[in-house]
């Protein structure tokens, strides 16, 4: 019976700054989550930079790094592909912070032991472990991502959660680059200096392990939460690209950005490592210059993506997008151009190619967020990351072969052209709907 007095009430969702945050979730889970997003990005991206000075070591023949370059990623994303599913699916159970605690650890594991193969077989193989940590650290940050914020403020979370990306990526390019040269320079040999930076990260992974641990939500209650079937959201999410050329668009859109970032990181630092130590720099030394260079080229991006946002708002949306990937065109076909790896066209070339790459990644996420109809947004939302998979897969072991048989020019030159083909596609949308749209005027005005 009632008895006139209120029961307790559910205390008040927390904020985060300008951040609403959904029920459960405190300002130490979101701010620890961020820093978890931060740190990972650098961690993952540590290592396909610092590859090239692995295979000098490894005395793997110059003519075949690249391949193998492209041959390493395209197995972690591959990796990251088939076992999205499954993580996700085990961590309805157990809960998403023992997920990424594992993959932390499993990472932790791939770090210590990667600069020990003896042979590029073991190199593959190690590979293919860390791979595994990956793909559930990479999971389990996204979904809790999706789950900490509230819906009033994800757009914002979201920008958020894009600097904390792209702050992760500038740190390893600046800082961590830099580790194999600040060994080096303390006397230890070439290949003592890569296991001595390679171990420094696996203390990194272990910490962050620990602190996610400390910082993010617990486990919910055991359970089985419902987790729809991947191919039939796939297939749902191919049938609305099918309907929808906007959403159609918005998948060409990833399979080009998402490969943006994966081809300059990779073949990149390959291109100016080998330059430099054919001109008779250290590897430590090759490596660290590699690292500004990369930093460069995405700190202008970082601090770009807030102006493409602003200006993608105030553009019609398919001229915006068209705007972006004519940005990426230029930017890696000017990579294409550039005649000497260590020469300043490079850093003229890299700027162009970092506002270029920010563009694309801004207006795909852009275009994709508006279109996804709110009843199909996880069947779309999944396609699109698909359809990025797929382009990071299939143009960097592209890449790889062209950066063998052609020239450490040549992976940027296929990026290039494949940006061309989405900024055509998003032109040919864009005045497709200016006309429809003058059409549909003169039939209102007469």
């Amino acid at each position: 019976m009632d008895n006139g007095q209120a029961g307790p009430r559910d205390p008040a969702p927390a904020r985060l700054g300008p951040f609403h945050l959904s029920a459960g979730t405190t300002r130490g889970n979101a701010a620890t989550l961020l820093f978890g997003t931060f740190s990972t990005i650098g961690l993952v991206t540590f290592l396909s930079f610092v590859n090239p000075y692995l295979f000098h070591v490894l005395g793997i023949p110059v003519d075949e790094q690249g391949a193998l370059s492209g041959l390493l990623v395209s197995l972690s994303e591959i990796t990251v592909v088939l076992l999205g599913a499954g993580v996700g699916a085990w961590s309805d159970r157990i809960g998403r912070r023992p997920v990424l605690i594992v993959g932390l650890g499993i990472m932790a594991f791939g770090f210590a032991v990667y600069p020990l193969a003896p042979s590029v077989g073991w190199l593959v193989a190690l590979r293919l472990v860390y791979a595994i940590g990956m793909a559930a650290a990479i999971v389990m940050l996204s979904t809790s991502i999706a789950e900490y914020v509230a819906e009033r403020s994800r757009g914002r979370w979201m920008g958020a959660v894009g600097v904390c990306n792209g702050l992760g990526v500038v740190v390893t390019a600046t800082v961590l680059a830099k580790l194999p040269l600040v060994f080096a320079s303390s006397g230890f040999s070439e290949v003592m200096a890569l296991r001595l930076s390679f171990w420094v990260l696996t203390l990194a992974a272990l910490l962050l392990a620990w602190l996610m641990h400390s910082g993010l939500r617990a486990p919910a209650p055991a359970g089985r939460r419902g987790r729809e079937n991947p191919l039939r959201l796939t297939l749902r999410g191919v049938a609305i690209g099918r309907a929808n050329p906007r959403v159609a668009l918005g998948y060409l859109t990833a399979f080009a950005a998402r490969s943006d970032l994966t081809v300059i990181t990779t073949f990149l630092s390959l291109w100016i490592v080998q330059a430099g130590i054919a001109s008779g720099m250290s590897v430590s030394a090759a490596t660290a210059r590699a690292g500004m260079v990369f930093g460069i080229s995405q700190s202008v991006g970082l601090l770009w993506s807030f102006g493409m946002g602003l200006l993608l708002d105030r553009l019609p949306r398919m001229a915006g997008v068209a705007l972006a990937f004519a940005a990426a065109a230029a930017g890696y076909l000017a990579l294409g151009l550039v005649d000497d790896a260590l020469g300043s066209a490079m850093i003229i070339a890299v700027i162009v190619a970092g506002l270029g790459e920010a563009s694309a990644v801004v207006s795909a996420g852009t275009l994709i967020g508006q279109e996804a109809p709110a009843e199909d947004r996880g069947a779309v939302l999944g396609t699109f990351t698909l359809a990025g998979s797929s382009g990071q897969i299939l143009l960097t072991v592209a890449g790889g072969q062209l950066f063998d048989a052609v020239g450490p020019h040549a992976p940027f030159v296929l990026m290039g052209c494949v940006n061309l083909l989405v900024f055509a596609a998003a032109f040919a949308a864009w005045r497709r709907e200016v006309r429809d749209r003058a059409r549909a005027a003169i039939v209102e005005g007469t």
